[in-house]
């Protein structure tokens, strides 16, 4: 199982654009936002997702999304943002999801052995780890690439639990 990973979007709707192209085109099997979409008109961009993403595309909130009303009313229709966290099972892996924990926050849920797979975003710094106990922890960066310079996301194979940052 592939799974795609975006974080911090901010309203970069070329570089959003980008990501949904190379989600695509890689065929991924779910794809998760870390939070910070912004703005419910991303939907449009995000709309472009083949229908097999669209339907396994789940999103958490970040500390710059406003509206969230307004995102889970529009942006909602074809993602399911589930608040703050996520925390669910995919092909039999177990995966934790959030936009800004503290580093002892994801030490300490990598550690825990309850999750083979937690992502995180917030930092704009891409990041790739895995534990001694076979967890693999990502950030993708951040997809805007205003802070960094860096527009990445990540593709998790889940076969070999390990990922891939992608530049856009």
């Amino acid at each position: 199982m592939k799974i795609g990973v975006i974080s911090d979007t901010h309203d970069h709707l070329t570089n959003i654009s980008k990501a949904v192209k190379l989600f695509n085109e890689r065929n991924i099997d779910v794809l998760i936002h870390c939070g910070d979409f912004v703005s419910p008109f991303t939907f449009r961009v995000f709309d472009d997702l083949i229908p097999s993403i669209k339907s396994n595309f789940y999103g958490v909130f970040g500390n710059n999304d406003g509206d969230r009303v307004f995102l889970k009313e529009i942006l909602g229709q074809i993602c399911h943002l589930v608040g703050m966290e996520l925390i669910s099972e995919f092909d039999g892996i177990r995966v934790y999801a959030t936009h800004m924990p503290n580093k002892e926050t994801v030490d300490s849920i990598a550690k825990s052995g309850n999750f083979e797979i937690v992502l995180y975003g917030h930092t704009h710094s891409s990041e790739v780890k895995k534990y001694d106990n076979g967890v693999l922890v990502v950030n993708p960066g951040e997809c805007c690439g205003y802070l960094s310079g860096r527009a990445t996301v990540a593709i998790i194979d889940t076969h070999i639990v390990d990922a891939e940052i992608i530049e856009i």
